[in-house]
């Protein structure tokens, strides 16, 4: 009898989807549909849990498979499918919505987040662009936990010698923070400017993307040797 209740109330949710879409469905009941795919023996006291616990699906999706299985009616397909929900709109969004050109710092803060929906940890991003800044080239250059991240100046200056691009944008992601530069950031960019230098290139714009925005150093005038107006067809603010 229990049984027979679960399916006739998971189909009186995927009616519901299916003539009010998903904004027909509460913040509990998208959760517990989407659970009910997962296998889950009680999908909507699970929704109600996690709800409890994390505050909304967007921060639920956000975060790490490890902390998510600390509740014992999370499995690891359960935590995966969660946690690919912000992996799969990443690939979404930068198919549909793919940036070409960087020739403003809005444009730019939009390429860089579009790269980084999903991202659990921290990583740094190089973009090259030709002198019509319509990119060239991107490579993640390195991953780190969610509150470090190491990279190689040598890897910056490789890549710049091999691709054919005299300009390059940086960007790198806090995960969990606001999008705004540390001190180490300040100084990573400020070394990544002067590798850059001596192998005849230049760097636009270092793009931090945070939890709910995006940051341009060049915009906000961070460093001297980046000024607003600094590069030619580049523009701030726009």
């Amino acid at each position: 009898m229990a049984e027979n209740n679960k399916k006739l109330h998971r189909e009186q949710l995927l009616e519901k989807y299916r003539k009010k879409g998903l904004d027909g469905l509460s913040e509990n009941q998208k959760l517990e549909l989407l659970l009910s795919y997962a296998q889950v023996a009680e999908p909507a006291v699970l929704a109600a849990e996690l709800l409890s616990e994390y505050g909304s699906i967007n921060a639920l999706a956000d975060a790490d498979t490890a902390l998510l299985m600390k509740n014992p009616d999370v499995n690891e397909q359960t935590a995966v499918l969660l946690r690919l929900i912000p992996c799969i709109s990443r690939a979404m969004y930068s198919e549909r919505f793919t940036v070409k050109t960087l020739s403003t710092t809005k444009a730019a803060k939009k390429y860089f987040a579009s790269h980084c929906i999903g991202a659990v940890g921290e990583k740094l991003i190089m973009t090259g662009v030709n002198s019509r800044f319509r990119i060239s080239v991107t490579k993640v250059l390195a991953f780190g936990s969610a509150s470090r991240l190491s990279a190689s100046f040598r890897d910056i200056a490789e890549m710049a010698v091999k691709s054919s691009c005299d300009i390059f944008f940086l960007a790198h992601n806090h995960p969990h923070g606001v999008a705004e530069p540390s001190d180490s950031d300040v100084l990573f960019t400020k070394n990544a400017i002067k590798t850059l230098s001596k192998v005849g290139a230049v760097l636009a714009d270092h793009i931090i993307v945070g939890a709910d925005a995006e940051y341009s150093m060049r915009e906000n005038s961070i460093l001297p040797e980046m000024p607003p107006n600094g590069i030619k067809g580049y523009k701030c603010g726009k």
